[in-house]
């Protein structure tokens, strides 16, 4: 790297405007011209040589050195005399009176992007779905089987104020959940509509049907870990580090990445440089950046001398992604195919030579890619856009094609079945959730439909010069529905595309209204495939109560990919909507913030119904214990069989509980007047009980701290008692109770205290009585503070004790 202070000549020797006695500084008349009026392209080579002839000092501002250098020798210019400089400018100048020249990318490349920082987004805490309870919703508690919520409620017992769920069952039975004991409850999410039994408390049921889905489980598990632990012994030679071409193509970038994109890129490049085949998910909202973690995957396989095949489900995604790629990839030489049934014949003949022989790099297709004639030299890489959109059938067929091809799926709503794997261990998952710079959320409006509110949304999109996508649920009568649209707003070019014109036509149509040709187009969810129209802002669905959730979402994310405030109109007809229909709109109008769209498809599990993990015969296990506590189940038998477990009772609890200190007399709980909302402080509540580490329980003060301000003594109180719960499961203490103003711990029986443990104790702490399976101490005036000092003591002398006999 060059000192770029001792590139220029002094100053002062140049001619300068003085500002006076006042003023110190000085003005210099440098002169220079901008390298926009004198050369770009092709000629700006020629002018480099002649530069070098007539002396000047030549710098070059780049983010790609090595293109530079290879370019610099086929020209035949002599790079010795010539200052690499690394870096982004937006343009360069000559400076004749000093023989002066700065060159930047925009000159070499034409390539006018500046690398933009972010924008700073503060969307707010993201929805936990699964916790956004309400009053009347169906709920597993894990000791006590599927109950309804019935809400918040504050007790006071012996003096002490605690927060409590209230849980329903058959009637007269009902219980009250310490809201430390948050992480035994979850919400029921079931595999479809049915609602389910609720039984008494009284019956053993539970029991035995916690055993049965335990079972179910084991099964399933054994069947995938087998499956995965095949993908795990198949091998394939690593990904070498990124080659210095990598970096510049990824200069090519025209922003800075957001974080989450960086850190799917880095997880991504992990997969490629281990030695085991990649199978990775990776969810983004709509247009946050999936195709750039994507396009340096697949240039890292091309690097290392392998194919790669891009499947999209649509052709005219495809014809999108071809172009994105080509011009990123061609200034390195990579080649890169677009293979479609819209793709004349001959030109497939020659693409598929191409493929086979190694001549093609990449190809881009749609499920043309499945076909049988399709053969790799050396394929590589898969990617899969629009995930949810193909089968499984024809997701493996390409897992087929070589046992160590790496697999990277893109989605943005994930089907359940995805998300289902993904959350249980058994596929790795990358989550972009950050909106890319200058990105507005999309104003969303769910209204009944009325002709003035359709024209008023047209006409308002037109006089911005945007576009408008009309989307119908059916194609019978799309036709009336142009000539409506006609009438309202005359002026508009309209046009009308759906699934049974012949392919050709709709590409026909689609792309020319890409080009402008056309203000609104009338469609059917041809257009929910990730095709990228920035100028589209304006988004108005016909009949939205006949759309699924994952479709309408995916449809809103097709406006708002530029810097323009857009607006999505989910418009129904009064009098028909069901009750799921208008959970879907409610959904869509909550979830409306950027960035929502895993937390849509978990609530797209619960409406629609959670579909099957790997076939029909589960969904009795799962109606029976509810999503949640099924994959539990699920997670803990993989676990179980990865260390090399092969049975285990089926009804020990799934989780391992902390000691309940629910007895011990102190306030503990969020005051409303600190966190009013019910859902928030539920959701706190649950993340504080699910806390297994003084780190987690410190982020957490220091977010609420952040959010609401100095915590009050209740909470404190709930925060420390919750430590010590932590701090007693790791003593190895079963029970934490209070008898007759005594305090009483009780030991697991494989956790008994030593002789020299319990004399050190009693030394320690005043009216301590113990016994091998037992500690019990006066209650004392704070229960709390007496509670810390015995586990504290005791935490002491088992760390010293370990010390000593290490030493």
């Amino acid at each position: 790297m060059h000192d770029a202070t001792q590139l220029v000549p002094a100053l002062p020797s140049l001619p300068s405007i003085g500002h006076g006695e006042d003023c110190p500084c000085r003005e210099y008349v440098l002169n220079t011209r901008s390298l926009r009026t004198v050369s770009t392209g092709a000629d700006i080579w020629r002018r480099i040589a002649s530069w070098q002839k007539a002396d000047y000092t030549v710098v070059i501002a780049t983010d790609r050195p090595t293109q530079i250098q290879k370019a610099l020798e086929t020209q035949g210019i002599e790079g010795s005399h010539i200052i690499l400089q690394k870096g982004n400018l937006g343009g360069g100048f000559v400076w004749d009176a000093q023989k002066f020249v700065l060159i930047t990318d925009a000159e070499l490349f034409e390539n006018r992007r500046l690398r933009l920082p972010p924008r700073r987004f503060n969307e707010g805490v993201p929805i936990t779905s699964i916790m956004d309870l309400q009053p009347g919703d169906y709920v597993v508690h894990i000791y006590h089987g599927v109950g309804v919520f019935k809400g918040l409620t504050t007790l006071e017992r012996e003096g002490v104020k605690r927060e409590y769920l209230l849980i329903e069952y058959a009637h007269p039975d009902r219980i009250f959940v310490p809201v430390d004991q948050l992480d035994r409850v979850q919400k029921y999410i079931a595999p479809d509509d049915r609602p389910p039994e609720i039984k008494r408390l009284s019956s053993t049921a539970w029991a035995r049907t916690v055993a049965k889905a335990r079972q179910k489980a084991k099964e399933v598990a054994e069947e995938l870990v087998c499956l995965y632990a095949l993908r795990e012994k198949a091998t394939r030679p690593p990904y070498g580090e990124d080659t210095p071409w990598q970096a510049e193509m990824e200069a090519m970038f025209p922003y800075i990445e957001t974080e989450g994109q960086l850190r799917a890129i880095q997880e991504v490049k992990a997969d490629l440089e281990s030695p085991h085949p990649m199978d990775r998910l990776l969810i983004g909202d709509v247009g946050f950046g999936k195709t750039e973690v994507a396009i340096r995957a697949a240039f890292k396989a091309i690097m290392a001398e392998r194919q790669v095949a891009l499947l999209c489900p649509t052709t005219i995604l495809a014809y999108q992604h071809y172009q994105t790629f080509k011009e990123r990839f061609e200034p390195f030489g990579a080649q890169v195919a677009l293979l479609s049934r819209l793709i004349p014949p001959a030109e497939q003949k020659r693409i598929l030579h191409g493929l086979k022989t190694g001549a093609i790099d990449m190809v881009i297709g749609t499920h043309r890619l499945l076909s049988q004639d399709v053969q790799f030299q050396n394929l590589g890489l898969v990617i899969i856009d629009e995930e949810q959109r193909f089968g499984v059938m024809q997701k493996e067929r390409f897992k087929k094609l070589r046992g160590t091809v790496d697999v990277l799926s893109m989605s943005a709503t994930p089907i359940p079945r995805t998300l289902y794997m993904a959350l249980t261990e058994i596929r790795d998952m990358s989550m972009i959730t950050d909106p890319p710079p200058g990105r507005l959320p999309i104003r969303t409006v769910v209204a009944p439909y009325t002709d003035w509110m359709v024209r008023e949304a047209i006409l308002r999109e037109l006089q911005r010069s945007g576009q408008v996508f009309y989307v119908v649920p059916r194609i019978q009568g799309i036709t009336h529905v142009a000539e409506r649209l006609q009438k309202l707003a005359p002026h508009a070019r309209i046009c009308v595309a759906h699934g049974q014109m012949p392919p050709q036509e709709v590409e026909g149509i689609v792309l020319a209204f890409y080009h402008h040709e056309y203000d609104v187009l009338v469609s059917t969810t041809i257009i929910e495939n990730g095709l990228d129209m920035p100028n589209v802002n304006t988004l108005i669905v016909e009949g939205a109560e006949r759309f699924g959730l994952g479709q309408l979402y995916q449809l809103r994310g097709r406006v708002g990919r530029s810097d323009r405030q857009a607006y999505a109109y989910f418009l129904f007809r009064t009098g028909r909507l069901t009750e799921k229909a208008e959970e879907r709109l409610q959904a869509l109008r909550e979830f409306s913030h950027l960035g929502s769209g895993f937390a849509l498809a978990l609530r797209d599990l619960e409406i629609r119904g959670a579909g099957n993990l790997l076939g029909e015969e589960q969904h009795g296990a799962m109606r029976s214990v509810g999503l949640e506590l099924y994959q539990a189940m699920l997670r803990d038998a993989i676990r179980r069989l990865r260390r090399g477990e092969t049975s285990w009772n089926l009804e020990a609890p799934v989780q391992e509980d902390l000691p309940d200190a629910s007895k011990l007399p102190v306030h503990a709980y969020i005051p409303h007047d600190y966190i009013a909302d019910v859902a928030q402080r539920l959701g706190y509540y649950k993340r504080i009980a699910g806390s297994r580490t003084r780190e987690e329980l410190k982020s957490l003060v220091r977010e609420l701290r952040d959010r609401y301000g100095e915590l009050p003594v209740p909470l404190k109180n709930l925060i420390r008692l919750m430590e010590q719960r932590i701090l007693a499961h790791n003593l190895g203490v079963q029970s934490i109770s209070v008898e007759d103003k005594q305090l009483i711990l009780k030991f697991k029986p494989d956790r008994k205290l030593k002789a020299r443990w319990q004399l050190a104790l009693q030394k320690a702490v005043a009216g301590i009585r113990t016994q091998p399976d037992e500690i019990t101490a006066p209650l004392g005036k704070h229960p709390l503070e007496t509670l810390m000092t015995v586990l504290g003591e005791l935490k002491t002398i088992v760390e010293n004790d370990s010390h000593a006999l290490g030493g």
